[in-house]
């Protein structure tokens, strides 16, 4: 197997020197960096990232762009902000059966992935990606490291599987490679936290504490940003969290301990790692206000501490911790349930702690003039069977909703935007949000649909 590896830093060369453990891979480093390429072939040692290891005398390096044609595997190892300029560039020299794997971890903005811009702008679709707690000194020592591979179809998974056999890297896999590259981005947020809070009350009960705070509020990003909530559970997830928030190699980490203990100044020179952090803090929050997404009170507090400028990180514990439940409140038939249902659904629980559903009668339904295909009892059965419903209510007139605001102590009532105004009196109650719907599909349309049929 011809493989590249795209990018010659700690990380690239780490993986680059395990795959070659494999004699039937043919691994090759490419770098723009003509002297550490003949470093690397002349001395098989690459001193700027590791300055007392050995590479493996059939690793090899190249500047030459000529050498990508006949490359079946290329790995990206590059500062995410270059990828999609540096691909571009070189796109001239791939040819249509390589395999790109994606290591590198960022956004390209705030709600779009490295691979899906790879598609979008480059038209490169043979993608996976693979991201997963692993230090580049420890890949180089060989340690067995699990790594999550996020892929397409079953024939990625197997030149995965070959790449990697016989080295210390494992894996484990998800269709969800939207999932697996956001993860590698929030980590780093929350690892920065966790360095602040080790650094500033240097206690395991409150270390523990925050990161479970930050492990639910990764969940409620994940889910909004349309990934799954499983591949939080897979290595990529709950693995890379932990590295990354409780090892001091870890580079964001180290910067919130700065933080934590007083030491850090804005005006600091940072490298690259760091600020693409920086950059992710910015993304993300921007996302969760687009979005309405509240109760991110970790990823509020370290964004405005950058953002503001602020001398000091401050927790306030009882405003994180010490919150009634909050309640959100929408409304609908959800006759024939759908993915448009689902998504409203979705994005109304994420809103709060739990989620009320008031569901319309067959009695209202008829006063409405609708005629449903399944009976309220059943429409009720299949809204209580979701995770994102609460608890189901039925909804029989026009005036309830006022009284089931204040009877259910709602905080947040939720409609879909073809109800835009119509509940604004709502507001002197609690909040109101009008959704939009999902373009494409309705009840309506999948009944003409069933109809036509």
């Amino acid at each position: 197997m011809n493989i590249i590896v795209l990018g010659a830093g700690s990380f690239g060369t780490a993986v680059g020197n395990e795959l070659s453990v494999n004699k039937l891979n043919q691994v090759c480093l490419f770098s723009r960096n003509n002297s550490k390429v003949n470093e690397i072939n002349k001395y098989h040692t690459n001193v700027a990232c590791f300055p007392n290891k050995q590479l493996n005398d059939n690793l090899k390096a190249t500047s030459d762009p000529k050498d990508l044609i006949n490359a079946n595997v290329i790995f990206i190892a590059i500062p995410s902000k270059e990828v999609i300029n540096v691909l571009r560039n070189f796109k001239p020299y791939f040819n249509d059966e390589t395999l790109f794997v994606n290591l590198s971890k960022g956004l390209v903005s705030e709600a779009t992935t490295i691979i899906e811009s790879l598609d979008s702008e480059l038209g490169i679709q043979n993608t996976v990606s693979l991201k997963g707690p692993s230090f580049a000194v420890e890949v180089m020592d060989h340690a067995h490291t699990l790594m999550t591979l996020g892929y397409k179809n079953s024939s990625q998974y197997d030149i995965i599987y070959k790449i990697i056999k016989d080295t210390s890297i494992h894996i484990d896999c998800t269709n969800d490679i939207r999932g697996v590259e956001i993860l590698s981005v929030l980590k780093n947020i929350y690892a920065l936290i966790l360095g602040v809070v080790d650094a500033k009350y240097n206690s395991p009960n409150t270390r523990f504490m925050i990161l479970t705070k930050a492990f639910s509020e990764v969940r409620k990003l994940l889910i909004s940003l349309d990934a799954s909530q499983n591949t939080l559970f897979l290595s990529c997830g709950f693995g890379d969290l932990c590295l990354t928030s409780l090892n001091d190699l870890s580079r964001n980490r180290t910067l919130g301990l700065l933080i934590g203990k007083g030491f850090y100044n804005s005006e600091y020179k940072m490298n690259s790692v760091i600020l693409e952090g920086l950059n992710a803090i910015e993304m993300v929050y921007n996302y969760s206000k687009k979005h309405d997404l509240e109760d991110l009170p970790l990823l509020q507090k370290i964004h405005n501490f950058f953002r503001l400028k602020m001398d000091q990180f401050i927790i306030d514990f009882d405003e994180l911790l010490d919150k009634k439940i909050k309640t959100v409140l929408t409304y609908g038939t959800f006759d024939l349930l759908h993915y448009g249902h689902l998504e409203i659904l979705k994005k109304a629980s994420l809103l709060g702690d739990q989620l009320i559903v008031g569901l319309s009668t067959d009695e209202f339904n008829k006063l409405k003039g609708k005629t449903c295909v399944l009976s309220y009892a059943k429409r009720k059965e299949f809204l209580e069977s979701l995770d994102y419903v609460t608890k189901v209510i039925p909804e029989d007139n026009w005036e309830q909703k006022i009284t089931d605001v204040k009877e259910n102590d709602v905080d947040i009532f939720v409609m879909g935007s073809d109800w835009q105004g119509k509940f604004d009196e709502i507001n002197k109650y609690c909040k109101v949000i009008y959704f939009p719907r999902t373009k494409g599909i309705s009840t309506t349309k999948l009944k003409s649909i069933l109809k036509d049929k």
